[in-house]
């Protein structure tokens, strides 16, 4: 069956065990293992039969000899995969590299020639999309995308946080989660935090960071996210005090209970197009924890709906309307 992206169409998939990386379709057909960071992919695949995991730790070097990556709108994520996965081919392994051309594929595949010292060899060719084809020969891989710490400045407090590409804000604080830091300095001490969609951990770590006797649980849907999250805690010192899981809100249940606050930056985006399913789900389980006299923080562009999702958990007011951002405190 041809496919629209030409993944599928003949001879561009060899029959052999393929690693797949931001997809499944490939493994799906010739077995093999996705790398799919993100929660419900990963459910997906596993509900597909199809082996997958959320990332590389467990995958051998020099293993494969098909790597075939997905295009992300993000070209730091695609080039730390690429990087990842060319490591991963054994000499004369091919590297696929799939996409549409609304994500830059042309161009994509212009620079990793470049970098791989080889003209693609273009395998599919679409109106939309293309595949092209590289084999791993001589000492020439993709340029890894350098990954520096997050610095966090919370009140008095700075700290730093693991980072890596991919994962929302990794080159820096997002203003809108800068706009909520500033507003947690008058709150009352918390027992107990929830972080859901925490992404490296700002809100949630700064909190413990300023309330010493707290405990917290951080999620996210974003296995790197979770990665960085965790790794940060124990650097600071604070993994004792919290919890960091893998969690999709739309798929998987609430993961804390009787949380007396809730501080969320929720996404509005699942890849390009706006989606606002995902925040609404987190809000869903904000009302599943949240605690009697409990407060919810949530900041969010000044233009998203979400005043009517959060009058059904409690009592709401606007703290702060500034730079395109609102802050919004819920009291159940």
């Amino acid at each position: 069956m041809l496919t629209p992206d030409g993944m599928h169409d003949p001879d561009v998939i060899d029959p052999s065990p393929t690693l797949e990386v931001f997809g499944f379709a490939a493994v799906a057909t010739t077995g093999g293992t996705a790398v799919l960071p993100r929660r419900d992919d990963w459910l997906d695949a596993r509900a597909s039969g199809v082996q997958a995991v959320p990332d590389w730790n467990d995958l051998p070097i020099n293993g494969v000899s098909q790597a075939v990556v997905h295009l992300q709108k993000g070209r730091a994520a695609t080039w730390h995969a690429l990087g990842a996965a060319w490591a991963r081919l054994e000499p004369g392994g091919r590297l696929l590299l799939v996409g549409g051309n609304d994500l830059g594929i042309k161009s994509a595949v212009k620079r990793l020639s470049v970098e791989l010292c080889q003209p693609a060899v273009i395998a599919a060719n679409r109106a939309r999309a293309r595949v092209a084809v590289w084999r791993r020969e001589g000492a020439a891989e993709p340029d890894r995308p350098v990954v520096e710490p997050v610095e966090v400045v919370s009140g008095r407090d700075r700290f730093k946080l693991r980072s890596t590409p991919g994962v929302f804000s990794a080159d820096g604080v997002d203003p809108g989660t800068r706009l909520l830091l500033e507003h947690i300095e008058a709150l009352s001490p918390p027992t107990t935090i929830f972080d859901p969609g925490c992404g490296l951990g700002v809100l949630g770590l700064a909190a413990l960071r300023r309330w010493p006797t707290a405990t917290a649980v951080l999620a996210d849907a974003d296995h790197r996210a979770v990665a960085c999250a965790g790794g940060s805690a124990a650097d600071l010192g604070l993994a004792d005090r919290c919890k960091i899981m893998w969690w999709d809100a739309t798929r998987d249940p609430a993961p804390a209970r009787s949380c007396d606050l809730v501080l969320v930056n929720p996404p509005f985006h699942s890849g390009v197009p706006v989606d606002l399913q995902p925040a609404r789900a987190i809000f869903r389980a904000i009302d599943a924890v949240l605690s009697p006299g409990g407060r919810a923080l949530i900041v969010a562009n000044r233009t998203l709906p979400w005043e009517r999702d959060l009058r059904l958990i409690g009592r709401h007011s606007q703290l702060a309307d500034e730079g395109g951002y609102k802050v919004i405190e819920v009291v159940r």
